[in-house]
């Protein structure tokens, strides 16, 4: 709608599209509720209270009588592919459940696909419903120490900074290559800077002087803070805190409660969710996280901030989206309780929500990125001298966390030289496989936590490189597992006593799902049960699995390279004693 047209409709000379009238409007400009009506037109806000005058003979005339009017929620950082579907399917829970906006970081298909894989989430993304921003992924791959599908250059962020859809940076994840001058890294910081975009940090346990050199580079935010000491200096020093609450990542309860109850502003905080898994999505996305937040004792009108206007000037994007202000995209959610927000309808662009069936083609090359060999169990094998004990290193998971400890155990060797899992103590065999035909690559290393017996469990999501990640009891079971894998061009399956008990195909880049999220949540219902039944409890196991090759997030990682110790930030042999 141009500009000209807004003018026209809100002085009365064209008629508004559609009146909302009898509610109560959530003003997060001036933290108000205010009794206005609200008038429409080419799916922007041109009128807020007296609208009887932009009313016409066609205009849509909503009764919002008794109810709440809040502007459509924001998530401020969330890589969609976690929630196994393309994005026009995610948009579809989202927007159902009142996210009319996210900023996303497409750097899991980045890291398969490249540059092109941010061209084609831009393209679809202009097709949409749903606001879908993007900060342009910057650490692809994330560090030099896994083998990705592809890279993005300096001159490939300057390449696609122009989009109108681009609002910042994606999360810089190598934060030794920002401290120690990586020209690289610098070369994209300074495109973002020129187009005064926002650059969205990731530094996970920084402080001091590493911290303020850091946030000197203009890095702006953080979601990675482990401890509510750390988010505060953070916040104290000017960063904006993300409070993360997703599938496998959750910081709301750290968090909140001590910034409500020390009297921290939260002008600078926002809600983010990182990682949405699709039963998750099913049930809510970012109105979960004002319910939860108002329970814990923050005011609505706080939390809905905290959902909107925050964010959205965060990403200097509240001229567009954040408020239900004039000259605002009419993305609005009525509500039929302002405590408990229940939501009892949405407006996207002043159309509702109802009955979204997303179609978009795809080009044939997301669908053939997986490109390994066929697996021996011998080549998941280490093998040392026969018939002795050695001391290794072991990853040791923890549930809720992406975060790993650093353990050590005694492992025997059997009669051919393999290191043979120790079940006894909850230590099973762990491979990274790389899976883009570059280099036939295969890490190999031993976990904790995982909890496994008699079968194997694996996916070609593994954080962010995305190469086939397999855990298992036996070696057998575990190639099955990868092979499986191989078959059905990228996905998940949990094996277990020779055979696949549970698998669903994930095509798309090896990382998602064409069809809606409500038949890949059934799969999952089902590869849940499977995992279970082999004796796996984590309360997000595929998630907590995906993250066992991300070698930038404390404290012992895998990847197809080897054995990596993020603290000293350099591969180290799985067998200490050799």
């Amino acid at each position: 709608m141009d500009i000209r047209d807004r003018i026209l409709a809100a002085t009365g000379e064209v008629k508004a599209d559609t009146i909302f009238t009898g509610g109560h409007i959530i003003n997060v400009n001036t933290k108000e509720i205010l009794d206005r009506d609200i008038a429409v037109k080419g799916g922007y806000i041109v009128g807020i209270g007296d609208v009887s005058s932009l009313k016409g003979d066609d205009t849509q005339v909503i009764d919002a009588s008794g109810r709440y009017i809040c502007p459509g929620l924001i998530d401020g950082h969330v890589h969609f592919e976690s929630s196994m579907v393309t994005l026009s399917q995610f948009s579809v829970p989202a927007l159902e459940h009142g996210t009319t906006s996210v900023v996303i970081d497409p750097h899991e298909i980045a890291n398969v696909l490249g540059r092109k894989g941010i061209e084609l989430v831009l393209e679809e993304a202009a097709s949409l419903p749903l606001n879908a921003f993007v900060s342009i992924s910057s650490c692809v791959p994330a560090t030099a120490f896994e083998t990705a599908g592809a890279a993005i250059s300096a001159e490939d962020i300057d390449s696609l900074i122009a989009n109108e859809n681009v609002v910042g940076l994606g999360e810089m994840m190598d934060y030794p290559g920002v401290l120690f001058g990586d020209e690289n890294k610098l070369s994209m910081i300074r495109a973002a800077l020129r187009e005064r975009l926002v650059i969205d940090g990731h530094c996970p346990a920084l402080s001091g002087e590493q911290l303020w050199g850091y946030m000197a580079a203009g890095i702006s935010t953080d979601h990675e803070s482990i401890e509510y000491e750390e988010a505060l200096e953070k916040l104290r020093l000017g960063m904006k805190l993300m409070i993360r609450e997703g599938s496998a990542a959750k910081s709301l309860d750290r968090f909140l409660p001590r910034l409500i109850g020390e009297g921290i502003s939260l002008d600078n905080v926002f809600f983010v969710t990182d990682d949405k898994h699709p039963s998750d999505l099913m049930e809510g996305y970012m109105d979960v996280i004002v319910r939860r937040a108002i329970a814990m004792g923050l005011s609505p009108m706080d939390a809905i901030c905290m959902a909107s206007i925050n964010t959205a000037k965060h990403y200097h994007l509240d001229n567009l989206v954040g408020s239900i202000s004039i000259g605002r995209k009419a993305d609005l959610i009525i509500l039929d309780d302002l405590d408990t927000f229940r939501i009892d309808s949405v407006y996207a662009a002043g159309k509702l929500v109802d009955g979204l069936s997303p179609s978009y083609e795809y080009p044939d090359l997301v669908f053939d990125t997986v490109r390994f060999p066929q697996i021996d169990a011998s080549d998941l094998q280490l093998k040392t001298d026969p018939d002795r004990d050695y001391r290794v290193s072991v990853i040791s998971v923890l549930p809720d966390l992406i975060l790993t400890e650093k353990e050590t155990a005694t492992l025997h060797s059997d009669g051919e030289g393999v290191l043979v899992p120790d079940l006894d103590n909850d230590i099973l065999s762990v491979a990274v496989i790389e899976r883009h035909g570059k280099n036939g690559n295969i890490g190999l290393g031993f976990i904790r936590g995982i909890g496994i017996k008699n079968g194997a469990i694996g996916q070609s999501i593994g954080h962010d490189s995305h190469n086939v990640v397999v855990t298992g009891d036996n070696h057998s079971d575990m190639a099955l597992c990868a092979n499986t894998i191989r078959e059905m061009n990228g996905g998940i399956c949990v094996v277990s006593d020779g055979r696949v008990v549970a698998k669903l195909e994930l095509p798309f880049a090896g990382l998602l799902s064409t069809l809606p999220v409500e038949d890949v949540e059934k799969r999952l219902n089902e590869l849940h049960t499977a995992v279970k039944s082999i004796g796996c409890d984590l309360p997000a196991p595929f998630i907590t699995h995906s993250f066992i090759a991300l070698p930038v997030i404390p404290s012992l990682r895998l990847t197809d390279m080897g054995l990596f110790d993020v603290e000293s930030f350099s591969l180290v042999s799985p067998i200490e004693d050799e």
